[in-house]
């Protein structure tokens, strides 16, 4: 086993135009060479993301070098996906330009708060310009979240004001600033190889919380599952890996041909694949056009990118410069967490439009008029879980899971089970407010005391008949559970698919005569015994006698039992089939074996009848069947 991380480094994206001195800057302070790719080197300019560390007095520092070009776009929002901060790099001779401002804006829509301004290629300013280019890139940067950033002069070539920008630095990582959404290790993979004697190797930087070699993890959207079988943090090999910087992963049960860039790498239980996404979406104010519902975007967030349409929660499109609630629809599974930020680019012509936070990211597909769903949407905005909490149990029929509201508030969930405290807990993670407990239970038994009054001589109701006055009104959960109470506290009687309050008495209802038919019905039915009569000629036609049977059913006074080979329902006397256990352990005590027909003659009675007899008893546990033999238990 490798050294363990104590303590999560600190990642930096440094971002800023093409040819401004990035690459050259970060090699300057980690003395490490980011651009590796022929083609980079050959063309002077980063084409995919590069990475460099340095070791500062509080921490370790990543420096994620991320690419200028606009090309190259998806490259700087997988180097600023997990980042903490940011070094924005400016040409003192250039200035603020093109991709330094799209830099700017997908930085701020990937939720960065904090950063430095490193004003490179210093050494070339003629004397005393120094204090007008700071004037001018200031003003640039007003209304940015750099804008009471440092600002540091220097210069990757002559190494001028180096030491300054350490300092900056070193300053960003006793602040530590930012920290993800994120619960739970998760690591966009932005690089797939092959390494000989590990297998295959993925890196990323790792959100939420650490990774530990030996572990299982899961591949997201595809949910298939891995082993950790080892993990690295600059080179080394280490035990188990904090959030916050680069990782290095060897995946067991796994080809490198199985697994793409963009997937993630997550601990079990951590995402949930799902089409339907709900946002915060804010259109940049320099997008060309307003945005409507059901037009296509590409959705970059982590180190992928999926293509999805917007549903807007607005009647009019969002204009230039607004913000709204949508949902995001994909052709294929997603996922993503509760908090996760992500940058909008139309498809064609390529243009970055804006950004979006994850608000649901298993959300329900959106039908009809949004109105409930934006409610619930804007309190998870908020953070507001008490709100949050009371409209999913309005959603769910009175009942919410906490894990739902945990992942949407972004709360750990023993947090949510103290802040609920108030909620009654149900099975599993289940809660549900007193008040909807209360209603629902009321309402129960006054939907069961009715049904009774309608069919007083009835012993049992379908509880599918019950539940099914209740609509979508009220949790199917949360009526499994105040049954269960019910039954406990012996209010209700439950028997299979059937219920009935307990203190509902059918004979009650019956007439003197319609008792004395009853009990007329049922002596016929004991005197026959193991051979009982027809019950259908038993019945006077026109008569109560098909109810009268029916109630001594229910009662379990009588049994009916299926001749299934002789397509009968033949209906016995419960103490007839009592009479027949114990004539049958008299003839064969255990563990003595017979065959049915043998059965057939101890009890005297036919095939027709002994058959459904022995299958009673079988369903019943008194005998055993193996193969043509049964004995006594």
């Amino acid at each position: 086993m490798g050294s363990e991380a104590t303590r999560s480094p600190l990642s930096i994206a440094v971002i800023g135009h093409v040819n401004h001195g990035k690459t050259a800057l970060v090699r300057a302070l980690t003395g490490m060479e980011t651009d590796r790719l022929a083609e980079e080197k050959a063309r002077g300019l980063s084409i995919t993301l590069g990475y460099a560390w340095r070791d500062y007095p509080a921490g370790t520092v990543d420096f994620l070098d991320a690419p200028g070009h606009e090309d190259f776009i998806r490259a700087m929002v997988m180097g600023t996906t997990g980042a903490q901060a940011a070094l924005l790099v400016v040409s003192a001779t250039e200035g603020v330009a093109r991709q330094t401002r799209e830099h700017l804006r997908v930085a701020q829509w990937l939720g960065l708060r904090a950063g430095i301004v490193a004003i490179t290629k210093a050494d070339l300013l003629t004397h005393g310009a120094e204090a007008s280019v700071r004037t001018r890139i200031a003003s640039e940067l007003e209304g940015t979240f750099l804008a009471a950033a440092p600002m540091v002069f220097c210069s990757a070539r002559t190494g001028a004001n180096l030491a300054a920008l350490h300092d900056a630095v070193a300053a960003l990582v006793d602040r530590r600033p930012g920290g993800d959404a994120a619960r739970g290790a998760i690591l966009p993979l932005d690089r797939v190889f092959t390494v000989a004697g590990s297998g295959t190797v993925v890196t990323g930087t790792l959100q939420g919380g650490p990774l530990r070699s030996g572990a299982r993890a899961v591949l997201m959207p595809s949910e298939r599952q891995v082993a950790l079988r080892q993990l690295q943090v600059h080179g080394q090999a280490v035990g188990d890996a904090a959030p916050g910087g680069r990782v290095a992963a060897s995946l067991r049960g796994v080809s490198a041909d199985e697994v793409q860039p963009g997937e993630i790498l997550c601990a079990p239980g951590v995402l949930t694949p799902s089409l339907f996404v709900d946002v915060e979406l804010t259109l940049s104010p320099e997008s060309a056009r307003p945005l409507k519902s059901t037009q296509e975007v590409r959705v970059l967030w982590g180190a992928g990118q999926d293509l999805a349409k917007v549903r807007l929660m607005q009647e009019e499109p969002l204009a230039p410069g607004g913000r709204a609630l949508a949902q995001l629809r994909f052709s294929s599974p997603v996922a993503a967490f509760a908090g996760q930020p992500a940058v909008l680019r139309r498809p064609s012509p390529a243009e970055t439009i804006g950004g979006a936070v994850v608000l649901d990211p298993v959300a329900p597909r959106l039908r009809g008029r949004p109105h409930a769903r934006r409610a619930l949407l804007a309190a998870i905005a908020a953070g507001d879980l008490g709100r949050i909490a009371d409209l999913l149990a309005t959603r769910d029929g009175g009942a919410l899971s906490a894990r739902d509201a945990a992942r949407l508030s972004r709360r750990p969930l023993a947090e949510v089970h103290a802040e609920l405290s108030a909620f009654e807990p149900l099975d599993g993670d289940l809660l549900a407010l007193p008040v909807a407990v209360a209603a629902a239970r009321e309402a129960y038994l006054a939907r069961l005391a009715e049904a009774h009054r309608d069919a007083p001589a009835r012993a049992w109701l379908q509880i599918s008949a019950i539940r099914g006055q209740f609509g979508r009104t009220t949790s199917r959960d949360l009526l499994d559970q105040m049954e269960r109470r019910l039954a406990a506290d012996g209010v209700i009687r439950v028997r299979g698919g059937q219920v009935a309050l307990a203190s509902h008495d059918p004979l009650a209802a019956l007439s003197p005569a319609a008792l004395a038919r009853l009990r007329d019905l049922e002596d016929q039915v004991r005197q026959g015994g193991a051979a009982p009569p027809e019950v259908g000629g038993l019945r006077t036609p026109g008569s109560e006698d098909a109810a009268l049977v029916q109630l001594l059913i229910d009662l379990g006074v009588l049994v009916a039992l299926r001749n299934h080979a002789l397509r009968q329902t033949l209906v016995f006397h419960v103490d007839a089939l009592d009479e027949a256990l114990a004539n049958l352990r008299a003839a064969f005590p255990a563990p003595t074996e017979f065959a049915t027909g043998a059965a057939r003659a101890a009890l005297g009675t036919s095939r027709k009848f002994i058959v459904p007899i022995l299958e009673f008893l079988d369903a019943r546990g008194d005998t055993v069947r193996e193969g043509d033999f049964r004995r006594i238990v």
